[in-house]
């Protein structure tokens, strides 16, 4: 004969609390996010193609600055008006108006494509201003408190007097030129009415430290050459102070 159930026992439902789900709700929430959908990218929506070809220029002038620093050191030492022409540095144009003034060339060449040179990669930051607004600049402000508070210090000068600030992106101060520029893009500045003072600005200035260095001459000139001596050496200490930089950084993340 089939016993009945007892009607005052129930089954044991109560969970074991040995056993947890796989995984949580968010942790499920974040599975189903896609990869675009990030706080530390610029965007808040899917990427465009534009998104990601601004972003990929992005890291292009940052590997390029990368690169650049111990490779300047070479073409200083190797050919002041070359360095001139590919990295638009103050020390190489400085070097290239007393290298010009000892030896001789097209002055006015070297002077105008180091003033390009400088400015080459001026555009980016503006197209990605005018891409994301606002979101990139808290993306190229940087981490910390103090690059933070510089680059709003920076943003409300560029609100407010645009040209002045462009003009002091080109001194040698602490003054975040990429966020400038980044801000003129986000207030809907067109690009021929930025370009036209960024490359001014950059003539002028270029014309100062290529004239520094006519004035200066001979002295310069056989500065260079003591250094291309050492250039080497220089080289090699550069990348053990971006090396040893480089794992300073890591470490203390880390911590």
């Amino acid at each position: 004969m089939a016993e009945t159930p007892n009607p005052d026992e129930t089954p044991d439902e109560t969970p074991n609390p040995d056993e947890t789900p796989d995984e949580t709700p968010d942790e499920r929430l974040d599975d189903e996010k896609p990869w675009w959908d990030d706080p530390s990218l610029p965007w808040r929506h899917k990427p465009t193609r534009a998104d990601l070809a601004c972003w990929a220029w992005i890291a292009v002038v940052g590997v390029y600055g990368l690169v650049m620093i111990p490779l300047r050191t070479v073409l200083i030492g190797w050919s002041p008006p070359f360095a001139a022409m590919i990295s638009g540095g103050r020390t190489s144009v400085v070097a290239t108006g007393a290298w010009v003034r000892v030896g001789g060339g097209p002055l006015i060449l070297y002077w105008l494509v180091a003033a390009l040179s400088l400015v080459k990669f001026s555009w980016v930051y503006w197209w990605a201003g005018k891409l994301w607004g606002t979101g990139i600049l808290d993306i190229l402000a940087g981490r910390s408190e103090r690059a933070k508070k510089r680059a709003d210090r920076a943003v409300r000068l560029t609100n407010r007097y645009w040209l002045v600030a462009i003009f002091l992106t080109f001194l040698p101060i602490p003054f975040p030129m990429p966020i400038v520029y980044a801000a003129i893009g986000a207030a809907g500045t067109r690009l021929i009415r930025f370009l036209v003072p960024v490359v001014v600005c950059s003539a002028l200035f270029q014309a100062g430290y290529m004239a520094l260095g006519w004035w200066i001459g001979e002295p310069a000139v056989a500065i260079v050459n003591l250094y291309a001596k050492y250039m080497w050496y220089v080289m090699l200490a550069v990348l053990a102070g971006m090396v040893i930089a480089w794992l300073w950084r890591r470490r203390s993340t880390a911590q």
